[in-house]
């Protein structure tokens, strides 16, 4: 049972799911546990994981040369952050809780035991990411869905759990007090001045040219003028209004590609880090269709500082870090 908990202080909502505890800790050095010695995300191993929602990929081995007949699985998580029905009767005094419930999947990209995304073929990047519009907006029409997140933990210290490279997508029951406030500040910002904060943002950084990494035709890769992260990069899209699970194939080609582009040179300048690569989305069916890809270089930890105030501290500028991913 999963127990979503409100911190009225922080206005903030934790999520105690308990039965997390039990996932597989591939990473655990070897004196505390022992290495999963059979990957469930591999081809091949298919009855290890619950029964899959989604298969993407020929079936024909004739056209597979790895003969593994699928190219991505969508999959439940079986140990999800949201689940359970409502208890009554139980006190909180102050507090607010609830046990409403929402959806975790894993989507597996390739059959293939890779450990990084630009491990990834094109295709295979790109098919993940099509399954991924398509549970999306299956979770568009399920009105207990608020809201949804995709996201990708990469090698332990980014909170990956089992090596193969996967992503998760988990459709949220609420939308978190940080969301809300975020579309209200996207939404005053568009009514004082006649387009959207990011469209503004993007024209900036265009402008002055100083933080930008690479562009294509209809994305531009940048490090955030208040990067939280030393190297942090956002791929944002110059088209605002097409909402993530409607973007085409060329589109998230697009985004693939300059997601390896930039994951290649970090791993070779900060010897392969753990990192996570985020979709930031807007809740459902709100007026704002704004998205934008970051991606996290876990190359620092969060101290006490930033626990205590949550005011960030970057040790390397977004300026340097651009131009070093231009290099």
């Amino acid at each position: 049972m999963s127990d979503l908990r409100y911190d009225p202080l922080f206005d903030l909502w934790v999520a105690i799911a308990e039965n997390r505890r039990d996932r597989p800790i591939e990473f655990v050095p070897i004196e505390q546990s022992f290495k999963q010695l059979i990957c469930p995300f591999c081809g091949g191993n298919e009855e290890e994981t619950p029964p899959e929602l989604l298969r993407l990929g020929p079936e024909d081995k004739s056209v597979d040369p790895t003969g593994l007949q699928w190219h991505t699985r969508v999959i439940p998580n079986k140990f999800p952050t949201y689940f359970g029905s409502q208890e009554e009767g139980v006190d909180c005094g102050p507090y607010q809780h609830s046990y409403l419930s929402g959806d975790q999947e894993l989507i597996i990209p390739t059959p293939r035991h890779v450990f990084s995304f630009s491990d990834l073929t094109i295709e295979e990047f790109v098919l993940g990411l099509q399954a991924a519009q398509i549970r999306m907006q299956k979770k568009e029409s399920e009105s207990h869905i608020k809201h949804a997140m995709l996201f990708g933990n990469c090698r332990s210290e980014a909170g990956a759990s089992v090596a193969h490279v996967h992503f998760q997508l988990i459709g949220s029951p609420l939308v978190s007090p940080m969301m809300a406030s975020r579309m209200t500040r996207l939404e005053n910002f568009r009514h004082e001045n006649g387009v959207s904060m990011t469209t503004a943002m993007l024209n900036h950084e265009l402008k002055q040219h100083v933080r930008i990494v690479a562009e294509t035709d209809d994305l531009v890769m940048l490090c955030p003028y208040a990067s939280r992260f030393a190297f942090q990069i956002w791929l944002m899209p110059r088209n605002d209004t097409v909402a993530f699970s409607k973007l085409d194939q060329n589109q998230l080609q697009q985004l693939c590609e300059l997601s390896q582009r930039y994951l290649r040179r970090v791993e070779v300048l900060l010897s392969e880090p753990a990192y996570n690569w985020l979709l930031h989305q807007p809740p459902m069916g709100g007026n704002e269709n704004h998205w934008f890809v970051e991606i996290i270089p876990r190359v620092a930890k969060t101290a006490g500082y930033e626990m205590g105030t949550d005011i960030w501290i970057n040790p390397v500028a977004p300026e340097v870090a651009a131009r070093r991913l231009r290099t």
